[in-house]
Formats: C-alpha cells, structure tokens, sequence
C-alpha cells in the first residue's frame, strides 16, 4: 500500500515539474485548461501525501496454532 503511494507520489511530482514550464497562465482556455489541470494535481498530491504520512498501519495476522504456542510458552507452572 506504502509503495503504491510513493510511487504515485512521484509520478505526480514527475508531471508537474515536467508541464509547469511549458503552460502560462492567463485567461485563454489553455490557460483555464491548465489552472484546473494543476488544481487536480495538487488534490491529488495532497490525497496520496495524506494516505502516505497518516494511513492504517498494515497488522501482521499471526495464525492461531503460533498464539496458542506462544501462550503455552508464557505460562510457568510450579
């Protein structure tokens, strides 16, 4: 999921530093066209940042057979 998340991260970045040289902005509908396209671009940077820095922690499933095991370990008897 991590990786995923990166890497969409990195296209992202990728594109807009590879288009934000090419377009000026001004009141023509390329310029329209490229404000909204840079507005999604940072939505989505900021989407994938957020899920990358405050996602669900990914929990390892440990099977039931290793907790009863680990559980016959912890008790002592006298």
């Amino acid at each position: 999921m991590k990786q995923r998340l990166f890497l969409s991260v990195l296209c992202i970045l990728f594109l807009m530093y590879d288009a934000i040289p090419r377009f000026q902005i001004d009141l023509t509908l390329e310029g329209a066209f490229f404000s909204l396209w840079l507005l999604f671009a940072v939505m989505a940077l900021g989407g994938n940042l957020a899920g990358l820095f405050f996602g669900k922690r990914e929990i390892r499933h440990v099977p039931e057979e290793d907790l009863q095991v680990e559980s016959r370990k912890k008790q002592y008897s006298r």
